[in-house]
């Protein structure tokens, strides 16, 4: 049901957003279109968290989020409210590969449903990717007794117990890495609950798989994207907002939340302070402990990641293969477990591993994104537990490694002189635990991929029930826009 409306002439609540990335933009618009009135401050002097275009050698090129996972409907719902349903493009059907760190070999990534966890273990692409025994290793996982893997805390457990070391190794660790940016070792199974809650439906991690890969529910699943990049939704919503009348300040940090002796919360920072009847932190973890407690977190709560884009020439007489997309839409890169005999060995080979974790070959999956002439690939670089090696590059060795890389990864020559442009963007990516939340004034609430996981199809339904959740809890004039329970 929507917010009861106040008594006729009671003074609108107000509500403090601290955070201008997508989630805070949705809970923004939603609480504005409540009749709550609304201000949100951001540290940064642009909106958008951690989705961003820039423009390299004249093409715009998305160095952040690039496309929304299907499932849910929760984002799709939210982006045809802002009128960009016509603008919905999905990428090409050619599939993604995944490339031995090591030694550069590659093979089709396999269909899976969750986490690379394989679907059809038997299939061509798992028995390529697996080995003949590996796959056999795998494909008896259903006739295993359910309490095998009981005992697990960890993704990482549960698969080797229940799959084989093979699957953990070569299909879960990249894509884990890949998408996450965690190792499984560092991904507890209490925060997996749909593949726990499809797990316990079937009895098996392959029956897990299957279920999640037809279910619109499956983490990992089918992706769409924007023309013009993910960063139109976040231009649609800030449109929104400023049509509500929510006050957005830039380059507004906030350094403090603090309860006000007359009631309310006081934030504190910025050009003055701002007192609201409500407070959401829609904030990293790592800076929403800081804000609350003033201590630095004694644990690591997120990995630092770095992406790396280029602008190649397609008419480079080297660059015609990539017009075919040898390597699909792009690949994932694996490595051998941290400690392994294997990595000690790569550690010392002649030729280094290759760096990077993933690539994307953003002018084949995305059809129509990027001018005639031209092809874009991004590289994604940083495991967790460790800064990207790019980190301590300076832009003309960055570029050098990713030129390597991806020559590699995509198996054809990347040279130097194909290069029309190139760019680079650090993020820090969400490490998801058992952290316990800081303790928290009555009246703040927080939200983020911390809590949610990460990507839209996570973040955007939590928003708009937190919005609801707060709009129910304080006095809201008559609106045209009654928020109504999310799917």
């Amino acid at each position: 049901m929507p917010p009861e409306p106040p008594e006729s002439g009671a003074v609108r609540a107000h509500v403090a957003i601290v955070g201008g990335g997508v989630a805070g933009l949705v809970v923004a618009r939603d609480l504005a279109r409540a009749g709550l009135r609304v201000t949100l401050r951001e540290a940064a002097a642009r909106l958008g968290g951690r989705v961003r275009a820039t423009e390299i050698a004249g093409v715009r090129v998305e160095i952040g989020a690039e496309a929304f996972a299907t499932r849910g409907g929760a984002v799709a719902e939210l982006i045809t409210e802002l009128g960009l349903a016509d603008r919905v493009i999905a990428p090409a059907p050619l599939g993604s590969w995944l490339v031995a760190g090591v030694d550069g070999s590659a093979v089709p990534l396999p269909p899976a449903g969750a986490m690379g966890i394989p679907a059809a273990p038997l299939g061509r692409a798992a028995r390529r990717a697996l080995g003949v025994s590996g796959a056999i290793r795998a494909a008896v996982e259903p006739l295993l007794p359910r309490r095998i893997g009981s005992g697990s805390e960890t993704l990482a457990d549960l698969v080797r117990a229940r799959m084989g070391a093979r699957v953990l190794d070569r299909l879960v660790r990249p894509v884990t890495l890949g998408v996450a940016a965690t190792e499984p070792e560092r991904m507890p199974l209490a925060n997996l609950t749909e593949l726990a809650a499809a797990r316990a439906r079937t009895g098996s991690l392959t029956g897990a798989a299957r279920r999640l890969r037809d279910s619109a529910a499956a983490a990992g699943g089918a992706v769409l994207g924007l023309r013009g990049g993910m960063s139109a939704l976040v231009d649609a919503l800030a449109a929104a907002c400023r049509e509500l009348g929510v006050a957005i300040e830039l380059e507004a940090p906030v350094t403090g939340v603090t309860p006000r002796p007359t009631g309310g919360l006081a934030l504190h920072g910025g050009a003055s302070e701002l007192h609201a009847d409500a407070v959401v932190l829609a904030l990293p973890e790592g800076p929403i402990r800081q804000l609350l407690t003033a201590d630095t977190p004694e644990a690591a709560v997120s990995t630092p990641v770095e992406v790396l884009a280029l602008v190649l020439d397609a008419g480079h007489a080297a660059l015609a293969p990539l017009a075919h997309a040898p390597r699909g839409t792009g690949a994932l890169v694996s490595g051998p477990a941290a400690g392994s005999a294997a990595g000690s060995a790569a550690a010392s080979a002649a030729v280094p591993p290759i760096a990077a974790k993933a690539l994307t070959h953003v002018s084949r999956k995305w059809p129509g994104a990027v001018p005639p002439g031209r092809e874009v690939i991004r590289l994604s670089y940083g495991r967790a537990g460790a800064p990207p090696v790019t980190a301590a590059l300076d832009d003309a060795a960055a570029l050098a490694l990713a030129l390597q890389d991806a020559a590699r990864i995509l198996g054809t020559p990347v040279p130097a002189d194909a290069v029309r442009g190139f760019g680079r963007q650090a993020w820090d990516m969400p490490l998801r635990g058992t952290r316990l939340p800081p303790e928290f004034p009555s009246g703040v609430h927080l939200l983020g991929d911390w809590r949610t996981g990460a990507g839209f199809a996570a973040l955007v339904p939590a928003a708009r029930q937190l919005a609801r959740s707060v709009a129910l809890s304080l006095p809201t004039p008559p609106t045209t826009h009654p928020l109504t329970e999310q799917a």
